[in-house]
């Protein structure tokens, strides 16, 4: 290698200075076209985030204006209903067309009559005159007169519920994976369910000591020597298989029901706080007896009377509207069957089974039911009307289903609980 070409200096022939200034601004114009893209992006981000938080409030606030429009609507439509039921009542009582008072010896016949009539639209066949029902449990019509049930031995009323009892045993058996409405299992359920409330209604209306039915053991017809247990009321809501809709049907039936007996335990306290006044004697001197006025004091008395009949006549109606709206329209033919064979040797009784209902869903007592609510007593006696509308609408048609008492969500509310 040549020596010039070692000591060529080739720093010297390059265009380039070290100590040349480097121009902010020049830089600065540069980079100006990427940063001012930069910035637009960020204001676009920023606009779209506004946006986006604008319809999100937007929304929400549809939302709660939703939520307060069907709350006031809910509460109108409320107010509607209860308002139709205390005008109906009113109706009604202007028409005279409310149940009346009846001696207390009527009051058995009376509500016998009530169940009868109601279990004949379901199919329950009496005679004309409509003094005797079918009984078909031993395979042909038995026609047997009410005041004979009324009076049957306790002995023969066990043996016929329990041939009634292993019938639904047996169609329990048939139905077992084959629950189809054409199945004749089911008509027979139904046949044997309303063939066995209505003979268990006349013999309970029959006599004084005859409604103690729950004391009876259907083995032999004898009594217990108290009231049966009532087993494992938590495994027979189990076997009952409710659906949420029942159940819902139920516990709101129970709040109407207490409401109602509360109320009509307040009517009755009312009657006998003004009963002492009305049947003071007239203070007047023996030999200076006024008739008169010891007429109008026995015509008081009287009056007070029928009142407390007639509350103990609608309390009795309560009573039966209640079992009929849980056995007959709430309960299936299917569940009524499992009813009878799993309380066995019990006739069926709902009130275990209601207690357990409640107590899962952290329901009120009957006390504080009974102890009244925020409604007035003219619209608990209002509310407890559309229960008594209920019954009387069921017919044929409802045999075998489940025959929905809570038509929208306003009549849960209109219990007041």
């Amino acid at each position: 290698m040549s020596a010039d070409l070692c000591n060529w200096d080739f720093l010297q022939d390059l265009d380039f200075a070290p100590d040349l200034e480097i121009d902010d601004n020049a830089i600065s114009q540069i980079a100006a076209p990427h940063s001012s893209h930069e910035r637009q992006k960020e204001r676009n981000r920023k606009a779209q985030q506004r946006t986006r938080q604008r319809k999100k409030e937007r929304s929400q606030n549809i939302e709660c204006q939703l939520a307060e429009t069907t709350s006031q609507l809910q509460a109108l439509k409320l107010r509607q209903r209860q308002l139709e039921a205390r005008n109906q009542l009113l109706e009604l009582a202007a028409a005279n067309k409310l149940p009346v008072s009846v001696p207390q010896q009527n009051l058995q016949a009376e509500a016998r009559g009530i169940v009868l009539d109601i279990l004949e639209k379901s199919g329950l066949m009496r005679s004309q005159q409509g003094n005797a029902i079918m009984l078909t449990v031993h395979g042909f019509d038995k026609e047997m007169k009410l005041e004979d049930i009324s009076s049957m031995p306790h002995a023969e009323l066990a043996k016929l519920y329990t041939a009634y009892v292993q019938k639904q045993a047996q169609c329990l058996l048939e139905v077992e994976g084959n629950s189809d409405s054409n199945n004749p299992a089911l008509a027979d359920m139904h046949r044997w369910s309303v063939e066995s409330t209505a003979m268990l209604i006349c013999f309970a209306t029959g006599g004084a000591s005859n409604h103690l039915t729950s004391w009876l053991n259907m083995k032999d017809g004898t009594l217990f020597q108290e009231p049966a247990p009532d087993g494992n009321p938590a495994e027979l809501l189990a076997a009952m298989n409710y659906s949420e809709s029942q159940k819902q049907d139920i516990l709101h039936l129970r709040r109407l029901f207490y409401g109602k007996l509360g109320q009509l335990s307040r009517a009755r306290a009312a009657i006998m706080d003004q009963m002492p006044a009305a049947v003071q004697p007239s203070p007047v001197p023996p030999f200076n007896l006024d008739i008169k006025s010891t007429a109008n004091k026995l015509a008081e008395t009287q009056n007070w009377a029928d009142q407390l009949c007639a509350n103990r006549a609608e309390e009795s109606r309560a009573y039966l509207f209640c079992t009929i709206s849980l056995s007959r329209g709430i309960t299936s033919s299917l569940q009524q069957a499992v009813a009878m064979v799993h309380q066995y040797p019990k006739s069926v009784s709902y009130k275990a089974l209601l207690d357990v209902l409640a107590q899962l869903h952290n329901e009120p007592t009957k006390e504080q039911i009974a102890e009244g609510s925020d409604l007035d007593d003219l619209q608990v006696a209002a509310n407890w009307q559309a229960v008594v509308q209920y019954v009387e609408s069921l017919g044929a048609k409802d045999s075998h289903g489940y025959c929905q008492l809570i038509k929208d969500a306003s009549w849960v509310d209109a219990s007041g609980v």
